[in-house]
C-alpha cells in the first residue's frame, strides 16, 4: 500500500551525492507510525525493532520516493510492517527499488506501555489487496 510520496531535495545530500541513510532511515520509521495508525484504532506507537534495512541503490536530488507497506505479522500488541522504497519517475512512469526494511511497531498506551491493538479490518484488507496488486504488477501477472 503506498503511504507517501515524497521529493529529495539538496539539503538532504551527502557527500556522495546521495541522500544520507540515516535520513531514509528516519523517513522510513516516520512512515511506518503513519501506517500502524491507519491499521489500527490506537493513537501511539513505537519502535522497536527495524530489521534489514538494506540500501539497493542511491537517491539523488530531484528524486520522488514512494513509501510502500505490506503488513508482514501482526500479533496483539504489535505488528511488523514491511517497507519497501522506490524512486518514482512520473515522466515515464517507471520504478527503481531504493531502500527496504522490515520495521517492528508496539501501540502503547498514555503510560508507554503496551496496550492491545484494535485493528481496523477494512484498512487491513485494503493493504492485503494493495500489496497482492503490486506484486502481481511487478511480476507481469493479474
Amino acid at each position: 500500500m503506498l503511504i507517501s510520496r515524497e521529493m529529495v531535495l539538496d539539503k538532504d545530500i551527502g557527500l556522495n551525492a546521495a541522500l544520507f541513510g540515516g535520513d531514509m532511515m528516519a523517513r522510513m520509521d516516520k512512515v511506518a507510525g503513519i501506517a500502524a495508525s491507519l491499521m489500527s484504532r490506537n493513537r501511539r506507537f513505537l519502535t522497536v525493532k527495524v530489521s534489514e534495512l538494506l540500501f539497493h541503490s542511491p537517491v539523488r536530488a530531484g528524486e520522488i520516493i514512494e513509501f510502500h507497506i505490506a503488513i508482514a505479522r501482526q500479533g496483539n500488541t504489535s505488528l511488523t510492517l514491511q517497507i519497501e522504497v522506490q524512486v518514482y519517475e512520473p515522466v515515464s512512469d517507471q520504478r527503481r527499488d531504493v531502500t527496504s526494511g522490515a520495521f517492528v511497531m508496539v501501540a502503547v498506551d498514555e503510560t508507554l506501555h503496551p496496550e492491545s491493538i484494535l485493528w481496523k479490518p477494512e484498512m487491513i484488507q485494503a493493504a492485503t489487496e494493495a500489496h497482492r496488486v503490486r506484486r502481481a504488477s511487478q511480476t507481469g501477472q493479474s
